[in-house]
């Protein structure tokens, strides 16, 4: 089963990682892949995640 993240988790995710620099270290935090992270930081960048949508 697929689990759905909320954009307020998605956001605190990709913020961490921006600031840790170390997604393996981030994705060990939060239980999370390390390959979805760096999605996530992807689409960020790509203002997917803005709050104004």
């Amino acid at each position: 089963m697929r689990r759905k993240y909320s954009l307020e988790f998605k956001r605190e995710v990709v913020k961490d990682a921006l600031v840790e620099k170390s997604l393996s270290l981030v994705a060990r935090k939060y239980r999370l892949n390390s390959k979805m992270i760096y999605r996530w930081i992807h689409e960020y960048k790509q203002g997917k995640y803005s709050s104004y949508k």
